[in-house]
């Protein structure tokens, strides 16, 4: 899932954050991937466990 910041705090992003691994691109293009540690989370929550993460973060989904 590709996303940015809404503010332009974060042009480059990767590693590890919570349950998502981030990468940055040479493009810019930030990419998240969803990677648990355990797998706790029901997998039909998983869309709301993401935008929960990214709003804490001042991030946004981008729509390819």
């Amino acid at each position: 899932m590709q996303v940015r910041s809404i503010d332009g705090q974060f042009t480059r992003l990767s590693g590890r954050i919570g349950d998502f691994i981030f990468r940055t691109f040479k493009s810019g293009k930030i990419c998240a991937t969803y990677a648990p540690r355990q797998s706790r989370l029901d997998p039909e929550s998983i869309p709301i466990h993401f935008r929960e993460q990214m709003k804490d973060l001042n991030l946004e989904i981008v729509n390819d």
